[in-house]
Protein backbone atom coordinates (compact mmCIF):
# COMPACT_ATOMS: atom_id res chain seq x y z
CA UNK A 1 0.00 0.00 0.00
CA UNK A 2 1.43 3.33 -0.33
CA UNK A 3 0.16 7.12 -0.38
CA UNK A 4 -1.57 7.08 -3.54
CA UNK A 5 -3.41 4.53 -1.67
CA UNK A 6 -4.39 7.02 0.63
CA UNK A 7 -5.41 9.07 -1.69
CA UNK A 8 -7.49 6.76 -3.21
CA UNK A 9 -9.58 5.67 -0.13
CA UNK A 10 -9.95 8.58 0.80
CA UNK A 11 -11.33 9.98 -3.32
CA UNK A 12 -13.53 6.23 -2.45
CA UNK A 13 -14.82 6.89 0.92
CA UNK A 14 -16.12 10.28 -0.71
CA UNK A 15 -17.35 9.45 -3.67
CA UNK A 16 -19.63 6.62 -1.82
CA UNK A 17 -20.50 9.06 0.01
CA UNK A 18 -21.26 11.65 -2.16
CA UNK A 19 -23.59 9.17 -4.18
CA UNK A 20 -25.44 8.60 -1.28
CA UNK A 21 -26.08 11.68 -0.33
CA UNK A 22 -26.90 12.80 -4.11
CA UNK A 23 -29.68 9.68 -3.84
CA UNK A 24 -31.06 10.24 -0.57
CA UNK A 25 -31.20 14.64 -0.97
CA UNK A 26 -34.20 16.13 -0.86
CA UNK A 27 -35.01 18.85 -3.68
CA UNK A 28 -34.14 21.22 -0.49
CA UNK A 29 -32.69 24.58 -1.62
CA UNK A 30 -30.70 24.82 1.53
CA UNK A 31 -29.35 21.07 1.47
CA UNK A 32 -28.11 21.75 -2.40
CA UNK A 33 -26.41 24.83 -1.12
CA UNK A 34 -24.89 22.89 2.03
CA UNK A 35 -24.25 20.11 -0.02
CA UNK A 36 -22.22 22.83 -2.84
CA UNK A 37 -20.29 24.13 -0.37
CA UNK A 38 -19.43 20.54 1.22
CA UNK A 39 -18.05 19.39 -2.29
CA UNK A 40 -16.04 22.90 -2.95
CA UNK A 41 -14.30 22.31 0.65
CA UNK A 42 -14.20 18.40 -0.07
CA UNK A 43 -12.10 19.75 -3.04
CA UNK A 44 -9.92 22.21 -1.93
CA UNK A 45 -8.79 19.76 0.91
CA UNK A 46 -8.28 17.26 -1.96
CA UNK A 47 -5.80 19.34 -3.77
CA UNK A 48 -4.04 20.16 -0.64
CA UNK A 49 -3.58 16.82 0.54
CA UNK A 50 -1.86 15.67 -2.67
CA UNK A 51 0.77 18.51 -2.70
CA UNK A 52 1.51 17.61 0.87
CA UNK A 53 1.77 14.16 -0.30
CA UNK A 54 4.09 15.26 -2.87
CA UNK A 55 6.58 16.23 0.01
CA UNK A 56 9.42 13.57 0.40
CA UNK A 57 8.75 13.42 4.29
CA UNK A 58 5.27 13.51 4.03
CA UNK A 59 5.73 11.25 1.47
CA UNK A 60 7.73 8.36 2.89
CA UNK A 61 5.56 8.59 6.17
CA UNK A 62 2.38 7.64 4.44
CA UNK A 63 3.98 4.83 2.73
CA UNK A 64 5.40 3.78 6.22
CA UNK A 65 2.02 3.94 7.98
CA UNK A 66 0.27 2.30 4.89
CA UNK A 67 2.88 -0.61 5.02
CA UNK A 68 2.03 -1.08 8.96
CA UNK A 69 -1.79 -0.65 8.63
CA UNK A 70 -1.43 -3.66 6.12
CA UNK A 71 0.94 -5.43 8.48
CA UNK A 72 -1.81 -5.36 11.19
CA UNK A 73 -4.39 -6.68 8.79
CA UNK A 74 -2.43 -9.82 8.04
CA UNK A 75 -1.95 -10.33 11.56
CA UNK A 76 -5.76 -10.09 12.22
CA UNK A 77 -6.85 -12.45 9.53
CA UNK A 78 -4.95 -14.24 6.34
CA UNK A 79 -8.11 -13.40 4.25
CA UNK A 80 -7.44 -10.11 5.12
CA UNK A 81 -4.18 -10.28 3.96
CA UNK A 82 -5.58 -11.70 0.64
CA UNK A 83 -7.63 -9.10 0.22
CA UNK A 84 -4.88 -6.24 0.93
CA UNK A 85 -3.23 -7.83 -2.35
CA UNK A 86 -6.48 -8.05 -4.55
CA UNK A 87 -6.49 -4.17 -3.42
CA UNK A 88 -2.78 -3.60 -4.78
CA UNK A 89 -3.18 -5.37 -7.88
CA UNK A 90 -6.53 -3.48 -8.44
CA UNK A 91 -4.99 0.09 -7.35
CA UNK A 92 -1.97 -1.26 -9.38
CA UNK A 93 -4.64 -2.25 -12.88
CA UNK A 94 -6.61 1.50 -12.22
CA UNK A 95 -3.02 3.12 -12.52
CA UNK A 96 -2.17 1.08 -15.78
CA UNK A 97 -6.14 1.94 -16.71
CA UNK A 98 -5.74 5.49 -16.15
CA UNK A 99 -2.33 5.44 -18.35
CA UNK A 100 -3.94 3.71 -21.36
CA UNK A 101 -6.97 6.19 -20.87
CA UNK A 102 -9.21 3.44 -20.74
CA UNK A 103 -12.38 4.75 -18.87
CA UNK A 104 -14.42 1.67 -19.52
CA UNK A 105 -11.93 -0.22 -17.59
CA UNK A 106 -11.27 2.09 -14.71
CA UNK A 107 -14.75 2.04 -13.76
CA UNK A 108 -14.98 -1.19 -13.84
CA UNK A 109 -11.98 -1.53 -11.79
CA UNK A 110 -12.88 1.08 -9.88
CA UNK A 111 -16.33 -0.78 -8.38
CA UNK A 112 -13.87 -3.98 -7.36
CA UNK A 113 -11.82 -1.81 -5.53
CA UNK A 114 -15.19 -0.16 -3.55
CA UNK A 115 -16.07 -4.08 -2.80
CA UNK A 116 -12.29 -5.17 -1.81
CA UNK A 117 -12.66 -2.04 0.23
CA UNK A 118 -15.97 -3.35 2.29
CA UNK A 119 -14.79 -6.58 2.42
CA UNK A 120 -11.32 -4.80 4.30
CA UNK A 121 -13.54 -2.46 6.49
CA UNK A 122 -14.16 -4.85 9.74
CA UNK A 123 -10.63 -5.76 9.45
CA UNK A 124 -9.66 -2.25 9.14
CA UNK A 125 -12.28 -1.11 11.85
CA UNK A 126 -10.22 -3.60 13.71
CA UNK A 127 -6.91 -2.54 12.83
CA UNK A 128 -7.55 1.21 14.23
CA UNK A 129 -8.90 -0.05 17.67
CA UNK A 130 -5.14 -0.95 17.88
CA UNK A 131 -2.87 1.18 19.90
CA UNK A 132 0.08 1.38 18.05
CA UNK A 133 -2.22 1.78 14.68
CA UNK A 134 -3.70 4.70 16.59
CA UNK A 135 -0.43 6.19 17.61
CA UNK A 136 1.25 6.01 14.10
CA UNK A 137 -2.21 7.37 12.53
CA UNK A 138 -1.86 10.40 14.81
CA UNK A 139 1.79 10.66 13.77
CA UNK A 140 1.35 10.57 10.22
CA UNK A 141 -2.28 13.04 10.68
CA UNK A 142 -0.29 15.56 12.41
CA UNK A 143 2.70 15.98 9.95
CA UNK A 144 0.32 15.61 7.00
CA UNK A 145 -2.01 18.02 8.50
CA UNK A 146 0.99 20.28 9.00
CA UNK A 147 2.28 19.97 6.06
CA UNK A 148 -1.09 21.47 4.36
CA UNK A 149 -0.91 24.54 6.83
CA UNK A 150 1.98 25.31 5.42
CA UNK A 151 0.68 24.72 1.85
CA UNK A 152 -3.01 26.62 2.68
CA UNK A 153 -3.10 28.17 6.26
CA UNK A 154 -7.03 27.91 6.05
CA UNK A 155 -6.70 24.15 6.33
CA UNK A 156 -7.78 23.83 10.15
CA UNK A 157 -10.87 26.16 9.49
CA UNK A 158 -11.59 24.21 6.01
CA UNK A 159 -11.58 20.84 7.72
CA UNK A 160 -14.16 22.03 10.49
CA UNK A 161 -16.27 23.71 8.34
CA UNK A 162 -16.30 20.57 6.65
CA UNK A 163 -17.08 18.49 9.55
CA UNK A 164 -19.93 20.96 10.36
CA UNK A 165 -21.29 20.88 7.25
CA UNK A 166 -21.78 16.98 7.37
CA UNK A 167 -23.13 16.85 10.65
CA UNK A 168 -25.74 19.62 8.90
CA UNK A 169 -26.40 17.49 6.01
CA UNK A 170 -26.97 14.49 8.10
CA UNK A 171 -29.28 15.58 10.27
CA UNK A 172 -31.02 17.32 6.80
CA UNK A 173 -31.44 13.40 5.62
CA UNK A 174 -32.55 12.03 8.75
CA UNK A 175 -35.47 14.15 8.74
Amino acid sequence: MNYKHVISSVAAVLLLFSTGLLFAQAQDEEFQQLYQEYMEINQQLQQIQQQALQDENVAELAEEYSAFVDEKLREIDPHAGELVEQREETIDLIQAAQAEGNFEAIQELQQGYEQISQQLQPYMQQAMEDEEVQEQRNEFEEILVGKMEEINPETVPLFNRMAELSEKLDRMMQQ
